[in-house]
């Protein structure tokens, strides 16, 4: 089943086209990378899937439905839910804290509810507690419950970011660069988590990396840009031995001559 659906989009800021004629299909338990140099426009064509930029041309859908321009907050009630490449957590809050928060987007008490804590409102909090708890025992960090998520390592971090947008209910999740920053090890941890999260929540996952080693050995599909042109898309296999792919990384021989 096909999730999510990019035509044709483009995102011109001034004179500059940062991505032009993107195309992307996502379907339903797929993981698809997005590689290409630094500011080939990777991130710009995230923004534009999450709501953060209207795209200058095109059309993105959602399930059949037209999302193109909404806002952030309305496309992941929808169930597209995404991670940024710089953690942004909240650092001074527990790590329980950073998810309950998270879960709150889906509270269907009101305000007036919520002062009082009359017993719809209480129920919900019940209910999310729970759901906080559950989610963190699954990704490995309610032992880590009680501790403020600035002082948790690296990997941790990462690991917990991707736990609140899990919290969100998403189908699709969107990682940008999620092992930046890590070392072998976590990488590897990383590199299982991302399919663990992928079959134990039934997700899909469109996901922006520079390393290689993840997203060689995770991606069902890769897409390729290059000065925000889709160079090449196809499986690992085909993308490592994509002409054009190797002279957008490593440049042509006359770059050296």
């Amino acid at each position: 089943m096909k999730l999510l659906k990019v035509d044709n989009v483009s995102m011109i800021f001034g004179g500059l086209t940062a991505v032009k004629d993107f195309n992307l299909d996502l379907n339903q338990g797929e993981i698809v990378a997005l590689i290409g140099p630094n500011g080939a426009g990777k991130t710009t064509a995230f923004n534009m899937i999450t709501g953060v930029y209207k795209p200058t041309i095109g059309r993105i859908s959602y399930k059949g439905n037209d999302i193109t321009g909404q806002r952030p907050d309305q496309i992941t009630k929808q169930g597209i839910a995404r991670t940024f490449q710089n953690i942004r957590l909240f650092k001074d809050l527990t790590v329980l804290d950073n998810v309950l928060i998270a879960n709150h987007l889906h509270l269907k008490s009101n305000f007036l509810e919520a002062t009082f804590k009359l017993p719809r409102y209480r129920r919900e909090e019940k209910e999310i507690l729970e759901k906080s708890l559950n989610l963190l025992e699954k990704v490995g960090l309610v032992d880590a419950q009680g501790e403020k998520s600035s002082s948790l390592p690296y990997g941790k971090q990462r690991r917990l970011e991707i736990a609140r947008a899990l919290a969100t209910n998403p189908e699709i999740l969107l990682l940008d660069e999620p092992a930046a920053g890590m070392n072998p090890k976590e990488t590897d941890d990383l590199t299982e988590f991302i399919r663990q999260i992928r079959d134990e929540f039934h997700l899909s996952i469109f996901m922006i990396e520079h390393h290689m080693q993840v997203v060689m050995g995770i991606s069902d599909r890769i897409y390729v840009f290059d000065h925000g042109v889709t160079i090449a898309q196809g499986n690992p296999y085909e993308i490592q031995n994509n002409q054009k792919v190797i002279e957008a990384y490593l440049g042509v021989a006359e770059d050296y001559a």
